[in-house]
């Protein structure tokens, strides 16, 4: 055997021998630990656990106005072992009827705060604990219950969308909301406060003729809708681009002159749906000169445009400016 092996087999027995040890030591500190653990939990403690509540059997014509607990803080007693075993354990949570609580005070008319003490839960707590676990302690020690009276108020509907369309296509009109206003419930004080119902957000893409759709409303904290949809109308139009030649209008013109205009029309471009594309006319555009304003420094003065039809955008109009002679009237013509 070379002395390679010779000094191996020796450091294997070191290791055999210091691997025993090791295993020797871990199982006393383990067995230590447990003995520690089991004196701990056979003490009697003090200590603090949170504890779910829900409350229910609400006042019928009324509304919360402030935030209750949703825990409360138990103070208890008990060995280490029940201890234990309460937080290795699932409860359901402690259920509040206020009206019960309250003695339906509550629903009258005027009634609106009401100072709870929860010391009157005590006994409710503790049956649902362990029997081994005594409850010393409630906090908060009282639960302030604020109510505001409902009130109905109608309340207009607002659209929100995001509409695209096909090429040469558009919004025929309106668009038609029914109902265009709802009733909604509520504190007088967020009723108040709220002046348009949004509804959801409509995304419609490729749209080329007229939709109809069911929208729910975005909620608001605090109201209720008494209308849960609102049926919108999307009237869809096929467009195309139109021209007219409109005829200039002059204003505060003195009787004693005249104002030739260099062109006297001007070319009136917009878009217009089909159906009222042969409805357009050019009497229908209004375009001003007003000679009150013309600068006699040059020999140019800005046309102004007054109005179009409804049922037309996109308006533009060329020239922006036209060139302006003045004359003096004869006493027989112009």
């Amino acid at each position: 055997m070379s002395d390679f092996h010779k000094i191996k087999g020796v450091f294997d027995k070191e290791n055999i021998k210091a691997n025993k040890k090791l295993v020797t030591y871990m199982f006393f500190v383990v067995l230590a630990t447990i003995f520690w653990f089991l004196n701990a939990l056979s003490k009697e403690y003090t200590t603090t656990v949170n504890y779910p509540v829900t409350y229910s059997d609400f006042p019928s014509k009324k509304i919360l106005s402030n935030e209750l607990p949703s825990k409360l803080k138990l103070t208890v007693r008990a060995y280490g072992f029940d201890l234990l075993r309460y937080k290795l354990s699932f409860f359901q949570s402690l259920n509040f009827p206020v009206n019960e609580y309250t003695n339906n005070k509550m629903e009258k008319e005027g009634e609106n705060n009401f100072l709870f003490s929860t010391d009157r839960m005590t006994s409710q707590v503790a049956a649902q604990l362990s029997s081994a676990i005594s409850v010393t302690r409630i906090s908060p020690d009282t639960i302030n219950f604020q109510f505001s009276p409902l009130v109905e108020k109608k309340i207009p509907v607002h659209f929100n969308s995001k509409l695209k369309f096909e090429p040469q296509f558009r919004l025929g009109g309106d668009v038609i909301l029914k109902p265009d206003s709802i009733w909604v419930i509520g504190a007088h004080s967020i009723i108040d406060s709220v002046k348009q119902i949004e509804t959801e957000i409509l995304e419609l893409k490729k749209l080329n003729e007229t939709k109809k759709k069911k929208l729910g409303f975005q909620k608001i904290e605090g109201l209720e809708f008494v209308q849960k949809k609102v049926e919108v109308q999307l009237p869809v139009e096929r467009f195309t681009e139109a021209q007219k030649q409109v005829s200039l209008k002059v204003i505060n013109l003195p009787d004693s002159v005249f104002l030739r205009l260099f062109p006297h029309e001007i070319k009136m471009s917009y878009l217009v749906g089909l159906k009222d594309y042969e409805t357009i006319a050019a009497e229908q555009f209004e375009l001003e000169i007003d000679y009150g304003t013309i600068d006699r420094t040059t020999n140019k003065v800005s046309v102004n445009h007054k109005s179009s039809p409804l049922n037309v955008s996109n308006v533009s109009f060329y020239p922006k400016e036209v060139v302006y002679l003045i004359e003096k009237r004869s006493s027989g013509n112009e």
